[in-house]
């Protein structure tokens, strides 16, 4: 079965930016820059025609460019007990309604509503029994982190396939986005 996520990708520049980042004193597990995306909703293992209903139900989704700009860092669950070190993005409006129409999307096959709250990110590590001091000190360095903004142009229906070495993401479908 399939294990799909939908996600906006990120301009070369901006990953570059990303990758630029990685710090080898955190016990981290770095995202790949190739690899460095938005997810507006993960979907899970889902069977294969579920997955092209999927597939149909996301052309409908029809919204204008979303402008979008990186800025700072964090992590989740908490500077405290931090597992994900992430760049984080404004939820600006246009970006709401276009999480709206995915969930929308989703919801319209019959899959489950998202049990978490949408918190735009791009996740840039999993860390591994790494010292919370360690990564307060590494987001304190980089606060300041702003990248030029972009405009989202389109929006990726991925199949993640998880290996060993990492998670290997193969596009199946990609919408543009165009009002």
């Amino acid at each position: 079965m399939p294990r799909l996520f939908i996600a906006i990708d990120l301009p070369e520049a901006h990953r570059a930016a990303l990758a630029a980042l990685r710090d080898d004193a955190l016990a981290a597990r770095w995202t790949r820059p190739g690899q460095h995306h938005l997810t507006l909703r993960f979907v899970g293992e889902v069977p294969e025609a579920v997955a092209r209903r999927l597939e149909a139900s996301l052309a409908a989704v029809q919204a204008p460019p979303v402008p979008m700009q990186i800025e700072g860092l964090g992590a989740f669950p908490s500077m405290r007990r931090p597992r994900v070190l992430f760049a984080g993005l404004p939820e600006a409006p246009r970006l709401a309604a276009l999480r709206h129409q995915v969930e929308d999307a989703v919801l319209g096959i019959g899959l489950p509503p998202d049990p978490k709250p949408f918190r735009p990110h791009v996740t840039l590590a999993r860390l591994k029994r790494c010292p919370p001091r360690l990564v307060r000190a590494f987001v304190r360095r980089h606060e300041s982190l702003t990248l030029p903004p972009f405009e989202a142009k389109r929006i990726v229906l991925y199949e993640s396939v998880l290996r060993a070495e990492g998670a290997l993401h193969r596009m199946r479908a990609a919408y543009p986005l165009a009002g």
